[in-house]
């Protein structure tokens, strides 16, 4: 297709409708017909870029600016660029844990936003939903900072990571991944140092009795490990890498 469609038009020349309505094709749909193009607007209606979210403070979330990548996009129908890092204000979040949404909002009048919380995931007018975090009653817990424009990578940075402790024989550990939502992955791993200078071996089962048992579990907010019967060589790894009944366990979990 030609674009534009509309033509340069001359002094004195007789006023004909189509040159408004070619000009009217250009400027809505790139001078593609009504029934083969959205408008530019309605094609832009979910526009974004470089939207993201960051812990702030105890109750408070921060989209972060950088001046040579401005948080950007469209709110009912309005483009909006931030000039600064764009801040909740503080005492947003009340009552009881619950998972909160956070939402960009457009204020007639500001080519910026601002933001506001609440725990409906619906947007009012002038709102545009950009993510969401837990509150636990007191605070946000950091892990659960999501923001909805993030890429998905196949596997990204663990959500939660224990650092090395020590374990040994028929023992139990609890890990509180503050997670807010089940795990999707839970990964361990051992070393037989305290700070993974050794070579990392992933625990998948350990010797129980005569047995070979996988050692976690987890829910909601916490990764539970057992290590195998107590007297076992291979109680807290056993592999082709490695067997032992001691050692550090590292483990990784994400969302």
């Amino acid at each position: 297709m030609t674009y534009p469609i509309s033509e340069e038009v001359t002094p004195g020349q007789p006023t004909a409708s189509a040159h408004y309505n070619n000009l009217r094709r250009d400027a809505l749909r790139l001078g593609n017909a009504d029934v083969d193009s959205l408008t530019i607007a309605g094609f832009l209606n979910r526009h974004f870029e470089h939207m993201n979210l960051q812990y702030l403070a105890t109750n408070r979330v921060r989209v972060p600016h950088s001046i040579n990548q401005p948080p950007t996009l469209m709110i009912n129908g309005c483009l909006l660029q931030a000039t600064a890092s764009v801040d909740l204000p503080s005492n947003q979040f009340t009552g009881v844990a619950a998972l909160w949404y956070i939402f960009a909002v457009r204020t007639p009048g500001s080519t910026t936003f601002t933001l506001a919380v609440n725990t409906a995931a619906a947007e009012a007018t002038d709102q545009r939903l950009i993510g969401e975090c837990y509150w636990d009653g007191e605070n946000i817990l950091v892990p659960s900072i999501k923001c909805y424009f993030q890429p998905v990578l196949a596997l990204s940075a663990a959500d939660y990571d224990s650092g090395w402790f020590a374990v040994t024989t028929g023992a139990t550990y609890t890990k509180n991944h503050m997670l807010a939502a089940l795990p999707r992955l839970v990964v361990i791993y051992h070393s037989i140092d305290s700070v993974g200078y050794s070579e990392w071996v992933q625990v998948l089962v350990v010797q129980n009795a005569t047995e070979s048992r996988s050692v976690v579990g987890w829910d909601i907010n916490s990764i539970f490990i057992q290590t195998g019967f107590n007297g076992n060589y291979n109680s807290t790894v056993w592999s082709t890498r490695r067997a032992s009944l001691t050692g550090y366990y590292r483990v990784y979990a994400w969302r």
